[in-house]
């Protein structure tokens, strides 16, 4: 997290790693409450006092194990950027969308593109100094003054990534492509204003097909009776 922030010449959230529960205790002088309690590869949880903190550590080790990652608590906009990059230091493409539905673990359910070229500047910074190859999610929270303060980045596409490809930029397409060995030259545009809702879907199947993907994994088709139900 620190290179992360010193890479993109960035402001973070004060933040502290730690690996035994008793530095909970004391933590409260470098770092007041609200803060967050993150999990090493997954997962955060608000704690607002000692012993919601404790209890939030335990999940955390239960889970993804030591070390536990305590931040300052922040307010503002949440901001995210799905980036990829050649490995080299440049940036093969970018695209910042704007949280505007979240789940109850603070996940974007829905979201929009926006146009900030600082947003993109921050990726770029970060690349050259890293050398990151591949896909990375940047997450950042827009502050009440306008400064971006750097939460974490995620070695990996997040769950959103298609909204890239919606906006111009395939960059799962571009992974792809860097991984087969091609030369994929940087993508700069990308509509501002594209949206992505998540929902649910009703999957109809027969029991013979549910069967089928239990025992074996697979389903084959070998005539016309067998094709799943057409949609109405």
């Amino acid at each position: 997290h620190d290179l992360a922030c010193h890479a993109a010449k960035g402001n973070t959230p004060r933040t502290r790693v730690i690996a035994a529960v008793d530095d909970l205790y004391t933590i409260e002088r470098e770092i007041p409450f609200p803060f967050w309690v993150k999990g090493v590869y997954y997962g955060a949880k608000k704690a607002r006092s000692v012993d919601e903190a404790v209890v939030a550590y335990h999940v955390m080790v239960a889970q993804w194990g030591l070390p536990v990652i305590v931040q300052a608590g922040v307010t503002g906009e949440e901001i995210d950027i799905v980036a990829v990059g050649d490995g080299e230091g440049g940036m093969i493409g970018a695209v910042p969308m704007k949280k505007i539905v979240l789940t109850d673990k603070g996940k974007a359910w829905a979201g929009i593109t926006i146009g900030d070229p600082a947003l993109l500047d921050i990726a770029a910074r970060f690349f050259a100094a890293t050398r990151w190859r591949g896909p990375c999610e940047i997450e950042l929270l827009r502050d009440a003054d306008g400064e971006h303060q750097l939460l974490e980045v995620n070695p990996r596409f997040p769950a959103w990534c298609y909204l890239s490809a919606g906006a111009g930029q395939n960059l799962p397409s571009a992974v792809a492509r860097l991984a087969a060995g091609e030369a994929v030259a940087p993508m700069r545009g990308y509509t501002v204003g594209a949206m992505f809702v998540r929902i649910a879907l009703d999957q109809i199947a027969t029991l013979d097909q549910l069967q089928a993907i239990t025992t074996t994994g697979e389903i084959h088709y070998r005539h016309a009776d067998a094709r799943a139900p057409e949609e109405p």
